[in-house]
């Protein structure tokens, strides 16, 4: 029993330091196109018929997210059809960032044939409505310029509609004076520099005893810059792990421990940070798996996949949020 446990840990500790790995050939099949690849094996023939059936399961989660992001983001009203409009802004915004978001991943996908599904959208009633979404690759990533790719068109086209979203948003928000909390916490939403930013454009310094009221769209790019952020750390299967992989292949794990450590830091002053770190060493685990480099990136590509870098460091929020 010892040993089987000794076991397991060692090949966690491996799948830890090494990435869970793909199932890739060790050299690129005959007639191989770096930038194109589409696997024409017989078992995926086999499965293309499967894959033309209407994706149901798709379409009930977008409407499902669709339905308690617009419940969300809703100031009430004395109908339904009120409470539906009012909600509407952020509803409609959000699912645009999100699908923005995933949508780059699953064309950039398509561009050099990794099989994927369509977005899964992850309905959550809460005053966020979502969980985000996700797409699950289904066949190995042949190379690194595909790698980098399908990383960076996610977070790029997510990144450029929440700067939009919040620029427009935080432009009709109103600074008010902060309510008297009562015998109830008062919750305070942080900023990133980019985001802070933003609102010292339009609004200047608040000053003290006040606070920005967001206008529907600057929430929705509010939780679009903390997706974007979050997404672009640089842990394992994450799309800043895909990058920085892309970019600098093998030391990636030398960033993703560093990353790790510093999620431990911001645990101690906003414990939702503890999620992360469980989600980074039971599922995306720190380092990424390997992934054969075939052609190098162009000087464009690199200079795009470090902007990536830059962006994590504008949309980061440490402490998302606090109690007073």
């Amino acid at each position: 029993m010892l040993k089987k446990l000794k076991l397991m840990f060692q090949l966690y500790k491996y799948r830890l330091n090494n990435g869970v790995p793909y199932n890739y050939a060790p050299e690129p099949p005959p007639e191989y196109d770096p930038y194109i690849y589409i696997e024409t094996s017989e078992e995926n023939q086999a499965e293309e018929p499967g894959k033309k059936k209407f994706p149901w399961i798709n379409l009930v989660l977008f409407t499902a997210t669709f339905i308690t992001t617009t419940l969300a983001g809703s100031h009430g009203g004395g109908t339904i059809g009120e409470v539906v409009i009012s909600g509407l802004p952020y509803s409609l915004s959000l699912m645009l960032i999100l699908g923005t978001h995933e949508m780059g991943h699953y064309l950039a996908s398509k561009k050099f044939g990794v099989d994927c599904t369509l977005p899964y959208f992850i309905p959550f009633p809460s005053i966020v409505g979502t969980m985000g979404a996700v797409i699950k690759t289904r066949s190995p990533i042949p190379h690194r310029k595909a790698l980098f790719y399908i990383g960076a068109m996610g977070p790029i086209p997510g990144f450029i509609v929440s700067i939009a979203a919040s620029a427009i948003g935080i432009y009709l928000s109103q600074v008010e004076t902060l309510p008297d909390p009562g015998n109830f916490p008062l919750v305070i939403f942080g900023d990133s520099i980019l985001y802070g930013a933003i609102v010292y454009l339009f609004h200047g310094p608040i000053p003290p005893g006040y606070d920005i009221y967001l206008h529907p769209l600057a929430w929705a790019g509010w939780i679009g810059f903390l997706i974007t952020s979050l997404n672009l750390i640089p842990i394992g299967q994450l799309d800043g792990g895909h990058i920085l992989y892309a970019l600098i292949g093998r030391k990636q794990v030398y960033a993703g421990w560093a990353a790790f450590a510093c999620l431990i830091v911001l645990s101690f002053f906003w414990p939702g940070w503890i999620v992360w770190i469980i989600i980074s060493l039971l599922i995306l685990m720190i380092a990424h798996p390997p992934v054969p480099e075939i052609i190098p990136l162009t000087r464009g590509e690199r200079i795009t996949g470090w902007a990536c870098m830059v962006i994590l460091a504008l949309t980061f929020i440490p402490v998302p949020v606090e109690f007073l």
